[in-house]
């Protein structure tokens, strides 16, 4: 599935950039700049204030780069990788493919033959965690051990709120929540089950629970709607958590947000934060940028 976002079509000198995940692949088209230095992006991106609880407001006001260069973006099931080839047919050639992959080896053959739709594509760019990128430096034990997912999180979140100390979460298959102080340092973070697999694992664990979706409600009275409820309250409860803790050594701690079960933890959490649609591709953008403009100087 594919959605143009600007109004023009994709063109020779776009980046393709490619989200990987444990059940997702999304993909965007962005036209193509060079990163400036430093925060000096950063800071233009985080002057104005976006802090919401209400998630329609929030999505109406941020105002990303990635998003204003966005030409068409698409998402599809890693099983339907093959069909991207359709959609991809129809666009020119791009001039830089950048790649976060943390789905593996079973995913890379499919989406590279997927991208011979294009005779002369420039070699894919696969990322990775490094010590430091973009502005945000990894403190890993062994920063290669980081998920370039959130790697690529996180130096989207920089791009966004700049200076500011953040809590990135980003909910998909895995809730993961980090935190980047001040000078751009990712000092560590925690993972936890997402909201679809603690609801599965309800099912697939007990004898009689159901695999059914049900709504969050302040007194659910059905099984389903209680499994819905149970989950986003412990989703909401650990983000809600990690941020006071945080905020204790981060007084001016902000959250951001994003991921594919984002729209429905916001209006369960307490704090304000920022929500945001892929933050994974973001911070692709950005280290698109970085390559684009050491490439230029070489």
């Amino acid at each position: 599935m594919q959605m143009l976002t600007a109004g023009r079509v994709p063109s020779a000198s776009d980046w393709l950039l490619i989200d990987v995940g444990n059940t997702f692949l999304k993909w965007g088209r962005y036209a193509a700049i060079q990163e400036r230095g430093g925060d000096e992006a950063s800071q233009a991106l985080s002057s104005k204030p976006h802090l919401h609880n209400d998630t329609s407001a929030i999505t109406s006001q941020v105002h990303l780069t990635a998003r204003e260069h966005c030409i068409v973006q698409g998402r599809v099931l890693l099983a339907e990788i093959p069909i991207l080839a359709i959609d991809w047919r129809e666009q020119a050639c791009p001039a830089m493919i950048v790649i976060s992959n943390v789905a593996g080896t079973r995913v890379r053959n499919p989406l590279l033959r997927a991208l011979e739709v294009w005779n002369d594509a420039p070699s894919p760019r696969w990322i990775s965690s490094l010590d430091e990128e973009c502005g945000v430096h990894n403190r890993y034990r062994n920063p290669g051990q980081l998920g370039s997912d959130r790697w690529a999180a996180l130096i989207g979140a920089r791009a966004l709120v700049g200076s500011q100390a953040a809590l990135v979460v980003v909910c998909g298959t895995a809730t993961t929540m980090d935190l980047l102080d001040t000078e751009g340092n990712f000092e560590g973070g925690s993972i936890m089950p997402g909201l679809g697999l603690m609801q599965r694992s309800l099912h697939e664990r007990t004898a009689a629970l159901p695999d059914a979706t049900g709504e969050y409600l302040q007194y659910p009275r059905q099984t389903v709607d209680a499994i819905a409820s149970g989950c986003l309250h412990a989703q909401a409860g650990a983000v809600e958590r990690v941020f006071r803790q945080y905020n204790d050594e981060h007084p001016k701690l902000i959250c951001v947000l994003s991921g594919g079960a984002a729209r429905m933890l916001s209006p369960r959490l307490e704090i304000a934060h920022r929500l945001i649609d892929n933050l994974v591709l973001e911070g692709l953008f950005h280290i698109a940028g970085q390559m684009a403009a050491i490439q230029s100087k070489t």
